[in-house]
């Protein structure tokens, strides 16, 4: 028993001697701090946390054993890094939300009816026709002209003749603007086909919306 009584003396002792390093701030008096480990399980108690443990989960608690003061263990680099991947995870995911929620509220204010929707979409989509025929006509011609141009090389090179640098680089040009233009032709097309799907999307939204208690 007496070398018990010792021992606890000097554990106690050493415990008193140990700087706080991770130690909750200082509660009540009487209260002592408790170290456990990532499991949850309980590795001592004193008045301080000796420096080994440090970094583990600290409680500090009432000689009643009520836990006043917490501090959770250190993480890990690893672990640092997957919070701060869940935490940019959670914010983005919040404000995708907002921004639906948003533009839920602008399509419910912006219209009053599906039909409303359809009139608009298909005013928009008859003003893009009315663009894309425009530009499919300069694209007739400047392709009219790239093959007039060319039958004019082949003649020349028919006729045993040198076909002249400058239809060489008429041609060139002739090409190079036809090429510009079917691009110019196809971006308004598939503007049409955006437009269709997003007026589409809109549209269906809306019909979900407003049935919606």
């Amino acid at each position: 028993r007496a070398i018990g009584s010792a021992l606890g003396l000097a554990l106690a002792g050493l415990i008193a001697a140990a700087p706080a390093i991770a130690q909750p701030k200082s509660g009540s008096a009487g209260n002592m701090v408790c170290w456990y480990d990532k499991s949850g399980r309980q590795l001592g108690c004193g008045t301080a946390v000796p420096p080994e443990f440090a970094g583990f989960e600290i409680r500090e608690i009432t000689r009643g054993g009520r836990t006043v003061n917490k501090v959770d263990a250190e993480l890990t680099p690893e672990q640092q890094r997957a919070r701060r991947e869940e935490d940019a995870r959670r914010r983005e995911a919040e404000e995708a939300r907002a921004a639906a929620r948003k533009r839920d509220q602008l399509l419910l204010a912006s219209f009053t009816s599906e039909k409303e929707i359809e009139a608009r979409r298909d005013r928009e989509i008859a003003q893009l026709d009315v663009s894309v025929s425009g530009l499919q006509g300069e694209l007739n011609q400047l392709r009219a002209n790239e093959t007039d141009i060319r039958r004019r090389i082949d003649a020349a090179a028919k006729g045993g003749k040198p076909v002249p640098t400058s239809l060489r680089d008429e041609y060139l040009k002739a090409t190079a603007e036809t090429a510009a233009m079917e691009k110019r032709v196809a971006e308004r097309r598939a503007e049409q086909i955006t437009l269709r799907t997003r007026y589409d999307e809109m549209r269906n939204r809306y019909v979900e919306l407003s049935r919606k208690p």
